[in-house]
């Protein structure tokens, strides 16, 4: 049988354009040391519901509990269809664009069936010099504050000054410890609840690299350059997960469509969106995806499918840039590391087809991580090539699983877009490129990818 063909619009740089225009890429890849973070949270979560998790036992004895109750009770407004959920980090060099997002979120504002609310932390930044142009970028309105504040979105149509109300001000609050934004989940339910929920986390982002421990891990999203701090992808499904899940889980920030994270967020979300590339560093376009959610605010799919809207169509139809974004389900992340950890296991017992990935590996396509691949392609690549029957199906077993349980939207448009299906995982091009905290990971104590991954590397030394 042939493989199936993921969801996606036809296929089609924009980093080069955006250091011409002075905006840097939401990915970052400084180094920080980070204390260890027991893996042994994680089981927690097992098998108990999603609004009764014990904060204290998970170290956060300080946040409160934030049932949501269906029904409206004395002095709590009622429920709507929707909650948006937006927590930036723009404590580095993204302070300026992080104003930018809530003068679009306020273009779209709060309606009758949708509440918009926000957390943004910022340090001073001023505007990067651009050679390229005689004019440069002034400095917007209110640029001058620090710490964190909390928005309820108020409609307006100023562009460069943000009217919203402010609901609550952090000195300096830590952008990059989860403890927060699982606090900022459950203030946002108690005091603004609804039917639905959905939560984007924005700043900087670096998939799977911010795994913890051990020491060295890279930024993970939400980083936080005073602290040095960031949200490892087990911290972000524990923060999610204490603050009793989401319907829909967002990343606007790099490289965060990855197997590794989307298995973190299993138990979650319903939807993850995320991009396998690094993104533009203004992020999404929040006036166009609120104003399609408030338009149609339906089902999650449909709130998922607005913030590609809000994307895409931007980014793509009117900047005319390259874009990835795609639409996952992490209820499936379970059977897709199975599946993977079948083929690892035969790739391991046949060194034929461990050569075979140092043959054919110049035909994958690079992101911004080289040493991230398109699953989808990797596994198309064995199943083309390899002599094994055992492997040949096991490839295609995962991209049955990929087409048809985990992947239901994928956006690759413009030319440099090619052959990005949804969904990245981390196989290094060279040996020296294999790093050892990747054997940290939840996805990598689940599944003899990282041993594969390790042993066809060095193979090639």
């Amino acid at each position: 049988m042939f493989p199936p063909v993921l969801p996606q619009r036809p296929s089609g740089a924009w980093s080069f354009l955006l250091m011409r225009a002075g905006r840097p890429p939401r990915y970052n890849i400084d180094v920080k040391y980070i204390t260890a973070f027991s893996l042994l949270l994680l089981s927690l979560f097992i098998g108990r519901p999603a609004a009764a998790f014990d904060l204290q036992s998970l170290g956060a004895s300080g946040l409160p509990e934030a049932p949501v109750p269906a029904a409206a009770s004395p002095g709590r407004p009622a429920p709507k269809e929707w909650t948006v959920l937006v927590y930036v980090s723009a404590r580095n060099n993204l302070g300026l664009e992080a104003i930018k997002d809530v003068n679009e979120m306020e273009a779209a504002g709060s309606t009758s069936r949708v509440n918009v609310v926000a957390e943004m932390g910022r340090i001073v930044t001023k505007p990067v010099f651009n050679p390229f142009s005689s004019v440069q970028e002034p400095v917007p309105p209110q640029a001058d504050w620090t710490g964190s504040r909390r928005f309820l979105m108020v409609k307006d149509g100023d562009p460069l000054r943000i009217n919203s109300p402010v609901l609550a001000h952090f000195p300096d609050a830590d952008m990059g410890d989860w403890k927060h934004l699982a606090e900022f989940i459950a203030w946002g339910k108690a005091n603004y609840p609804a039917k639905k929920y959905l939560l984007i986390v924005g700043g900087h982002g670096s998939g799977w690299r911010g795994v913890k421990p051990p020491p060295g891990a890279a930024k993970g999203i939400s980083y936080d350059e005073p602290s040095g701090h960031h949200i490892s992808p087990e911290e972000l499904a524990l923060a999610i997960k204490a603050g009793g899940g989401v319907n829909v889980y967002a990343s606007d920030a790099c490289l965060m469509q990855t197997a590794e994270v989307v298995y973190e967020l299993r138990g979650s979300a319903e939807y993850v969106v995320g991009s396998q590339e690094t993104t533009p560093g203004s992020g999404y376009n929040y006036e166009v995806f609120l104003n399609a959610l408030a338009a149609n605010p339906a089902d999650p799919f449909t709130a998922a499918q607005a913030i590609m809207k809000g994307f895409s169509e931007f980014y793509y139809g009117t900047q005319k840039m390259s874009v990835t974004m795609s639409i996952v389900r992490p209820a499936a992340a379970a059977e897709l590391a199975a599946a993977m950890d079948r083929f690892a296991g035969l790739v391991l017992a046949s060194p034929a087809d461990m050569k075979l990935y140092h043959e054919k590996k110049w035909g994958l396509r690079s992101f911004d991580d080289e040493d991230a691949r398109d699953l989808y392609q990797l596994m198309q690549l064995y199943y083309d090539n390899t002599g094994t029957p055992a492997v040949k199906a096991a490839a295609l077993e995962v991209i049955n699983v990929l087409a048809q349980r985990v992947v239901l939207r994928n956006d690759a448009l413009g030319y440099k877009s090619k052959n990005a299906n949804g969904l990245s995982v981390y196989f290094p091009l060279f040996y020296m490129n294999y790093k050892p905290r990747y054997e940290y990971l939840n996805f990598s104590l689940a599944t003899r990818w990282d041993e594969m991954v390790k042993a066809v590397m060095e193979s090639k030394k």
